[in-house]
C-alpha cells in the first residue's frame, strides 16, 4: 500500500469515534457502579459526598448501553484491520489520538479522587469513600492498561490476540451489564418510573392549587376576600390569581381534583396516587431547607397508594 493512497482519514473516523465512546461508557460505569454502591451502602448524612439523583442514574446508564456497544464495535473493527496490515498500527493519527486519550483519562482520575477527597473531608462515610476510590482507580487501570497494551501490542510483528485478553474483555463486558442491570433496582422499570412522575405531577398540582386558595384567601399582611373559595371554579374566575390551564385537573384521568371547604379556614384536597411517597422517600428534601410544616407554600402531600385526603389551612 502506498503512502500516498492510505486512508488517513478512516484511521481518524475510527480511532477518534472509537476513544470518544470509551470515555463516555468508562464515565457512565464509572457513576453507575457509585450510584449502586450508595444505594446498598447508604450514608446517615445523604446531603454530603456524591448524590446522583434517579435522573443522573438514567443519564449515566443511557451512556454505557449507548457508547459501550459502539467502542466495542469500533474496537473489534480496528483491531481486524490492523492484525491484517490494512491499518498501520504506527500511524501518527493512531500514536496521538491514542495518547491525548490517555491524558484526558488522567485528568479524570484526578478530578475524581479531588471530589471523593472533598466529601470525605465533608464528612461522608468512611466506607463509601474507600469503595468509590477503589472503582474509580478499577476503571482507570483497566482504561490505561487497555490503552498501553493496544499501543504495545500491535507494534509487534504478527500480533495474536490470546486467550488472557479474550478473558479481560469478557470480565469488561459483565461489568458493564452488571452495572446496567443493578441500575434497575435504583430508578425501577419505565412504568415504574411513569407512576412515579405522574404522581410527582399531581404533587405539583396540589401545592399550586393550595397556594392559589392561600392568595384567594389572602396573606398575612395583604388584602384578600378573606375567606375560602366556594369552588374552585373560583380560583380560575378570579383576575388576581393565575391557575394554570391543567392545573386543577389529575393529568391522567384529566379529573378535576377534590376540593371541600371543611371550616372557616380549613378545607381538603384529594386525589388518588400509584406510588407512595413519604417524608423518608422525598429525595427533593436533600436540595431544600428545611422549614417547619405545615406552610400553605412549602407543605408536601406525602401520600400512599390510593385515593389521599390533606386536611389543609390558610394562613
Amino acid at each position: 500500500m502506498s503512502e500516498g493512497k492510505y486512508n488517513y482519514a478512516r484511521d481518524g473516523f475510527v480511532y477518534l469515534l472509537s476513544y470518544a465512546t470509551l470515555l463516555i461508557s468508562s464515565l457512565g460505569l464509572n457513576f453507575l457502579l457509585k450510584a449502586i454502591v450508595n444505594k446498598f451502602v447508604p450514608d446517615a448524612l445523604p446531603n454530603v459526598g456524591m448524590m446522583l439523583n434517579d435522573e443522573a442514574v438514567i443519564g449515566f446508564m443511557a451512556a454505557v448501553l449507548i457508547a459501550f456497544p459502539i467502542f466495542a464495535y469500533l474496537n473489534l473493527v480496528a483491531n481486524r484491520l490492523l492484525k491484517v496490515g490494512k491499518m498501520k498500527p504506527d500511524s501518527g493519527v493512531r500514536n496521538w489520538l491514542l495518547y491525548i486519550t490517555m491524558v484526558v483519562v488522567i485528568l479524570i482520575i484526578i478530578w475524581q479522587i479531588i471530589q471523593l477527597f472533598m466529601g470525605l473531608m465533608n464528612g461522608t462515610l468512611v466506607a463509601r469513600f474507600i469503595i468509590h476510590t477503589l472503582i474509580t482507580l478499577a476503571i482507570a487501570a483497566t482504561v490505561l492498561g487497555y490503552q498501553w497494551w493496544h499501543l504495545r501490542h500491535f507494534s509487534k510483528e504478527s500480533p495474536r490476540i490470546g486467550a488472557g485478553f479474550r478473558l479481560f474483555e469478557w470480565i469488561v463486558f459483565i461489568a458493564a451489564a452488571g452495572a446496567v442491570i443493578g441500575s434497575f433496582f435504583i430508578i425501577g422499570s419505565p412504568a415504574e418510573r411513569r407512576a412515579e412522575n405522574l404522581d410527582a405531577s399531581r404533587v405539583e398540582r396540589l401545592n399550586g392549587i393550595q397556594e392559589a386558595i392561600q392568595q384567594y384567601y389572602g396573606f398575612k399582611g395583604e388584602v384578600g376576600h378573606q375567606k375560602l373559595p366556594v369552588n374552585l371554579d373560583q380560583l380560575i374566575t378570579d383576575v388576581n390569581i393565575f391557575v394554570a390551564p391543567d392545573g386543577l385537573i389529575d393529568p391522567e384521568t384529566k379529573e378535576r381534583f377534590e376540593y371541600k371547604v371543611t371550616g372557616a379556614k380549613t378545607y381538603e384536597l384529594c386525589a388518588t396516587f400509584d406510588t407512595v411517597l413519604s417524608k423518608d422517600s422525598d429525595e427533593s428534601k436533600i436540595y431544600r431547607e428545611e422549614i417547619s410544616e405545615p406552610s400553605s407554600v412549602v407543605q408536601r402531600f406525602y401520600h400512599g397508594v390510593g385515593r389521599e385526603c390533606f386536611a389543609l389551612t390558610v394562613t
